[in-house]
């Protein structure tokens, strides 16, 4: 559980630091968040899948991270993670395999 606890909480320090330096730019940028992940034609769960498999080939840890946390709560099971992460590896190749065993190992600690 502590590498990805561990990233979430750099991420929730990071965010706070911006709020305080920078609440415009925060504000304006947690709307616009919101407003994307809202559900619409597709689904929430849906839009934060494609967001998991985005970061999967954009090799972001910390997306990978954030998108997982909000799946766990949308009650996405490890079925459609790794859905996600075949396609993911078909699309990137050995990277993309390297990534899903980071994903795979990130949803069982958050």
């Amino acid at each position: 559980m502590e590498k990805g606890n561990s990233m979430l909480l750099q991420i929730e320090q990071g965010k706070s630091f911006l709020q305080e330096t920078r609440p415009e730019l925060i504000e304006k940028f947690n709307a616009f968040h919101d407003t994307v992940f809202q559900d619409g034609i597709l689904s929430t769960k849906e839009k934060r899948l494609i967001g998991l498999g985005m970061a999967l080939a954009l090799k972001c840890d910390f997306c990978i991270g954030m998108h997982l946390k909000a799946l766990k709560g949308l009650n996405a099971s490890l079925e459609e993670i790794l859905e996600v992460c075949s396609v993911g590896m078909l699309m990137h190749g050995g990277p993309g395999m390297a990534y899903s065993t980071l994903i795979i190992k990130l949803w069982n600690e958050i």
